[in-house]
């Protein structure tokens, strides 16, 4: 018996028989199995019996089909285990049958933790080219040996050979299928256990590699070892770079070389310098953004973004296969402060004095604030910080992705926006009993559409009062923006843009800083509605470069009509902050 298991993003899980030779998915009625999705092709894939065997063919897709996170381009055999994702799909095949058994094993002399050698099973992946991986061309491509850098055609120094890459990435492979507690998602720490069976896997494949001639009598073993030991368990090449006071920035794309940025110059000079260290390949890298995703409390399931803070003062943006881009990226950037409230950015320079104590009075109040961000700040460092503001007597509901904002707050309620294919209740289901129990401030962080229309009912009037975070160039652009994410009619986006003024009491635009700052606040806006369902937005502190070429925060005279109504609540804002100087 074989059966298609259809896990739906954000949706149900649904099983389908596979009976013949021969099952398609695709968007068009004449499949086996219709996905009636934009992102699926009319005709996208097909699963075929060969041999005694599943594959799984893409039939020319838009988007791709992606097996285990990489892009198939030749059939690929598939099991039990194996995840095939089709847009906003993932497909597993499920069931007794003979031609989805897992992997094929073999037996290894691996020594067990009396030091004993003993003949062990050990379940095989397969090869890496049935993985859809391209191979690297040689010069010569009648030449099989150079499609490898051997021992024989030895890597420039400092580089490890593509020949060394093949072999590190079995290992690896092997070491993942064997042990659980490896996978990150199984486990936040290798335990010591493990690391020993891991260590002990890595010596006897690496000596049954060696009887068998694929790795040549000159590859120096121990350094070999130690690469996929620190692959494995550890971090890989990260370690010593995170670990390095003047480094403040590491990039990774795939398998090439590490860029990284040393402390000392000006953002607008300084360049990024490749170091001679990198990964054996992508699943290696992938690995090690998870390990540290799930360190750190961040890693969910199936989630190809991937932020949060890390290790030695750096935050983590990774970017993991199947997305529109197809190699793994990571971004690390080293921040000197965890910004647990507005002071700690006021001593970075993000904002001023006075304009903390606007936001405090703002947040204190329960007031609808809009933050409005360029896609180059660390907007959720700028969430944090301000969710450190608020009192802890309030009743709070937070939106994030991963469910982490707020984490440190036991009596807050945490909301996850990524769904897991076991989720039974649509988040916006699930915020809408939470609006009605009653909440004084509702914070989203990087507003989308699932939680838009939440955001929309909480400024109307749901909740006492709101911190929202959306992606915007302006504060016109955050308005409009968060009216087209809650409404998919186009005419009604202008009125419901006019209405979002009315209830907005401040808009925070979050950029760039005006001498290249990593980030700053750069305008405090109220919004306001004239005759005519005219917006006007109306500065309150502006970011200014100085004739000397310092950066200063200066209030713009105007007073947000807010003030007056929390100041009747006993909330005080002193009226000096918003004078102009003489």
């Amino acid at each position: 018996m074989l059966s298609i298991v259809v896990h739906e993003k954000g949706g149900r899980t649904q099983r389908f028989a596979f009976e013949g030779d021969q099952f398609t998915v695709g968007r068009e009625e004449d499949n086996n199995l219709l996905l009636d999705r934009a992102n699926v092709s009319k005709h996208h894939l097909r699963f075929r019996r060969v041999d005694g065997t599943v594959e799984v063919l893409d039939l020319e897709s838009t988007n791709g089909t992606y097996v285990n996170g990489r892009r198939i381009v030749q059939p690929r055999r598939v099991r039990r285990s194996d995840r095939i994702y089709v847009g906003d799909y993932i497909l597993m095949l499920e069931g007794d049958d003979a031609a989805i058994a897992p992997r094929e094993r073999t037996e290894l002399p691996i020594a067990g933790p009396d030091g004993k050698t003993r003949r062990t099973p050990v379940a095989v992946p397969p090869e890496e080219r049935d993985r859809g991986e391209a191979l690297p061309a040689g010069e010569d491509e009648e030449d099989d040996s150079t499609l490898f850098t051997s021992a024989r055609r030895v890597a420039a120094p400092g580089v490890e050979s593509v020949y060394l890459d093949r072999i590190t990435s079995r290992v690896l492979q092997t070491a993942l299928v064997n042990i659980e507690g490896l996978d990150p998602l199984k486990a936040a720490a290798v335990s010591d256990s493990d690391r020993k069976s891991a260590e002990a896997l890595i010596d006897s494949m690496i000596a049954e590699l060696q009887r068998s001639g694929e790795i040549e009598a000159e590859i120096e073993i121990e350094p070999l070892k130690g690469r996929i030991t620190r692959e494995l368990l550890e971090l890989g090449p990260l370690t010593e770079l995170m670990q390095d006071d003047e480094v403040v920035e590491i990039q990774v794309v795939g398998g090439g070389g590490i860029r990284i940025v040393r402390e000392g110059g000006s953002s607008k000079t300084s360049r990024a310098e490749l170091v001679q260290r990198r990964f054996s390949g992508e699943r290696a890298l992938v690995l090690a953004c998870r390990r540290m995703a799930r360190q750190w409390g961040f890693l969910v399931e199936g989630a190809q973004i991937l932020e949060g803070k890390v290790s030695d003062g750096f935050y983590m943006y990774a970017l993991l296969p199947p997305t529109q881009v197809e190699t793994p990226v990571l971004n690390l950037r080293r921040i000197r402060t965890d910004a647990n409230n507005l002071s700690a950015l006021v001593q970075e320079q993000v904002l001023s004095d006075d304009m903390r104590e606007v936001l405090r009075a703002a947040i204190r109040g329960s007031r609808r604030l809009l933050i409005s961000a360029s896609g180059g700040v660390n907007l959720d460092r700028f969430m944090h910080a301000l969710a450190g503001e608020v009192p802890d007597d309030m009743r709070v509901v937070c939106i994030s992705d991963t469910g982490r904002l707020g984490a440190s707050r036991p009596s807050w309620v945490q909301v996850r926006r990524i769904t897991d294919p076991s989720d039974t209740v649509h988040l916006s289901d699930a915020l809408g009993v939470l609006l009605r129990g009653g909440v004084d401030l509702l914070v989203s962080q990087r507003c989308r559409h699932e939680d838009a229309a939440a955001v929309i009912d909480a400024f109307s009037g749901a909740t006492a009062g709101a911190v929202i975070s959306l992606w915007g160039i302006d504060s016109a652009h955050a308005l409009s923006r968060l009216a087209a994410l809650s409404t998919v009619a186009s005419g009604a986006i202008q009125a419901l843009t006019v209405a979002l003024a009315r209830s907005v009491d401040l808009l925070v635009r979050v950029s760039v800083g005006v001498n290249g700052e990593a980030m700053q606040v750069i305008e405090l806006v109220e919004p306001r509605v004239k005759e005519g369902n005219q917006i006007v937005h109306m500065p309150i502190f502006r970011a200014m470069k100085t004739s000397d070429g310092s950066t200063e925060f200066r209030p713009t005279g105007t007073v947000p009509a807010f003030i007056a109504e929390i100041t009747e609540k006993g909330i005080s804002v002193p009226k000096s902050v918003f004078k102009l100087e003489s």
